[in-house]
């Protein structure tokens, strides 16, 4: 049932039993729904991966309650409570003498009699985990042979086998380039639409987080915890002070961490119909190398954005010299042998402005399969 409690925590304190107790977040008050992805994010040592392994029973909170199903934690069995919550860590696999189905299938162990014999049901219930996370292909593969992206799958199917109600995930993506953990995001948030099963997971990467949590458990350094849809906690300006440091700052309108450079100048940006995906990267670039976008009242140089020919074209003017390049690398690096310019200058970054770039990049790049990184 959607919007049911799967997982909750009461009067939560999270930390380690040393001779004096060592808390790293107290009084906490968590519940995780079906239907939904939630994403655990915060700063290195801010406390995420003792959070999970609390949450899972692996630890022992310091004080107050965890509830599975509406029982308490600590009175379930190890067998009775892998029947409803299962986990996959950040460990690398290293079982390379297993073949896929056998590793998948020790995710159907608590459903078993006492002789773990598979069942024509269990075995099922393991194909159809591996095809749920795209994996049927490997079936027969031994675990040596195949990619580190690959071998997440089947971690994540080895937990699906289990059939459980809540599935939990320390740092899925870590390892993983970048397609390979859009992949996996796509693969956790279809997972947890199934009826009746939520999944939570911490997570390192903060834009696809951004992209795809239905919610937000943000910890940060001292302890707290903030909740919430991810654009609520954008808006109320969580992320940019739990994350914010020297040289690097959230910015809220375009929704991702910014490294300010050394200013160096301003310049014009303009563009012809047709180049509307070009005049987005044209304008990260030149922000990355120093250069605010403004009106042209304000400044002499100019950089055009054109067809001709079917190629694109990008005309750089300062006042009377001219030049032409056929890539935006070739523009960035003859603006690095500029003096520096720093005008003052009107910036172009409306809303409006942010907006139309997003609508943009939404229709030539759709979906969560890729990832538009600044």
């Amino acid at each position: 049932m959607k919007d049911e409690i799967l997982l909750y925590a009461r009067d939560l304190s999270i930390g380690y039993h040393d001779n004096f107790p060592k808390v790293i977040a107290e009084k906490l008050e968590l519940d995780l729904r079906a239907g939904e992805l939630v994403c655990l994010i915060g700063p290195n040592g801010a406390g995420k991966s003792t959070l999970i392994r609390t949450l899972i029973g692996m630890q022992q909170p310091l004080s107050g309650s965890i509830y599975l199903s509406g029982r308490d934690l600590k009175d379930f069995t190890p067998k009775e409570r892998a029947k409803k919550l299962s986990v996959v860590l950040t460990s690398p696999v290293t079982v390379s003498h297993l073949r896929v189905f056998h590793v998948v299938a020790l995710g159907r162990y608590p459903h078993t009699g006492w002789s773990g014999v598979l069942s024509e049901d269990d075995k099922r219930i393991v194909s159809f985990s591996l095809n749920a996370v795209g994996a049927a292909g490997l079936t027969s593969r031994f675990m040596g042979e195949i990619s580190d992206g690959e071998k997440q799958k089947v971690m994540i199917a080895r937990g699906l086998a289990q059939d459980p109600s809540v599935l939990v995930l320390d740092e899925p993506t870590a390892f993983l380039d970048l397609p390979h953990k859009v992949e996996i995001m796509r693969i956790l948030r279809s997972l947890s639409r199934h009826p009746g099963r939520a999944v939570l997971l911490s997570i390192h990467d903060l834009d696809l987080a951004m992209r795809t949590a239905d919610r937000i458990w943000l910890i940060d350094k001292g302890g707290k915890m903030f909740f919430g849809a991810p654009e609520d906690l954008v808006l109320q300006g969580v992320l940019s002070s739990a994350f914010e440091m020297g040289g690097v700052h959230f910015d809220i309108e375009k929704g991702t961490f910014i490294i300010a450079p050394e200013e160096r100048g301003s310049a014009v940006l303009t563009g012809e119909a047709g180049t509307e995906v070009e005049l987005i990267w044209t304008r990260r670039a030149l922000e990355r190398a120093g250069y605010r976008i403004c009106a042209d009242e304000v400044t002499s140089m100019r950089i055009d954005v054109c067809r001709s020919g079917g190629s694109v074209i990008w005309s750089w003017q300062n006042g009377r010299s001219r030049l032409e390049f056929n890539s935006i690398g070739s523009l960035v690096q003859h603006l690095r042998t500029l003096p520096d310019m720093k005008e003052q200058c009107k910036e172009h970054t409306s809303i409006e402005l942010l907006q139309q770039e997003s609508s943009i990049l939404n229709e030539c790049v759709p979906g969560i399969e890729t990832v538009i990184m600044p």
